[in-house]
């Protein structure tokens, strides 16, 4: 078993996600608008990653404390992408209003067609904003869930946006992060090729080059001022013995296989290129595995102290 490039992700690559995120995004650095594979990719990651929404979803509800079908009137999506978060919000929470953040207009396109199949449209409202701007202004009032999939490492300054973000939620309201871990593995090693130590050069080549992107919130989010923050992993599995998963896998290596043309031997190459063939005929039993982890992090209520505030009673507290 050999490890590789998770990828992502809901929720979640290759379009900025601080600039317009993607849940689950194969792939990182903006996307050319024209770029319908990337759009395909993170549909089949949210099919594929549906046991990671489901865990998200039943850990903000957990976190918010009531009822799920009442707690929630305002969400946004930050970094919505083609929608996947965007319309499960909209579904484990029918009452909500569901704000879909996003830097590119094609991918926010592909979300108001897929609200309108949904049949949720009249509750979703795109927004084309980048993250790093002021995008809290494009919101109505305060928000009692954030949903940020695979977009907070993409942002020039995380620390700001994490402090925009508490500022927008309500005392009470909660923020969902998800990343990858990095923790991917393909299996076989060899990706179904013979070519003894291919997956292992792959993941180095790309590493080389950034990849995969993760990122570790428990800190940021205890200094941006949310407590209590809890963290959970979540696996992710793509398998070639579905159509979804063979589907996945091999627009997943085309695209690794294009970051790493100049680095790798042509040997290597034509092996990775007859890998995705396989995949492409049927012929593959290739299957990664990885995780993602999901934060849930609270704005405290107003009349609890900050993290980093000690309460009344306590030695040091302002008076």
């Amino acid at each position: 078993m050999t490890p590789t490039h998770p990828h992502p992700p809901a929720h979640g690559h290759e379009h900025g996600h601080a600039h317009g995120h993607a849940h689950g995004r194969p792939g990182h650095g903006p996307a050319p608008e024209h770029d319908t594979g990337l759009a395909e990719l993170l549909d089949l990651d949210a099919r594929l990653g549906a046991p990671v929404l489901a865990a998200a979803l039943d850990a903000a509800a957990a976190a918010l404390g009531t009822d799920p079908r009442s707690a929630v009137d305002l969400a946004v999506d930050l970094g919505a992408g083609t929608g996947t978060g965007t319309l499960a919000l909209a579904a484990r929470f029918p009452g909500a209003r569901v704000h879909a953040l996003d830097a590119s207009p094609a991918m926010l396109g592909r979300l108001g067609e897929a609200a309108a199949a949904a049949r949720v449209a009249d509750r979703v409202h795109p927004h084309l904003s980048d993250l790093d701007g002021d995008w809290p202004a494009v919101l109505p009032g305060a928000v009692d869930l954030a949903w940020a999939a695979l977009s907070l490492h993409h942002v020039s300054d995380p620390g700001e946006v994490l402090r925009q973000v508490l500022g927008a939620l309500r005392p009470g309201g909660v923020l969902v992060v998800v990343e990858m871990t990095g923790a991917g593995a393909h299996e076989p090693g060899d990706l179904g090729t013979g070519r003894a130590g291919l997956g292992a050069r792959l993941t180095g080549a790309l590493a080389a080059h950034g990849y995969p992107v993760t990122a570790e919130w428990t800190t940021a989010l205890t200094a941006a001022g949310f407590a209590p923050v809890q963290r959970r992993e979540v696996a992710f599995t793509a398998s070639a013995r579905t159509g979804d998963g063979a589907r996945y896998l091999a627009l997943q290596l085309a695209r690794e296989r294009a970051r790493v043309a100049e680095d790798l031997p042509a040997d290597d190459l034509a092996a990775l290129d007859a890998a995705v063939a396989a995949l492409q005929e049927g012929g593959s039993r290739l299957a990664l595995t990885s995780a993602r982890a999901v934060w849930t992090a609270v704005r405290p209520a107003a009349d609890e102290p900050a993290a980093d505030e000690p309460a009344a009673d306590e030695p040091g507290a302002r008076r």
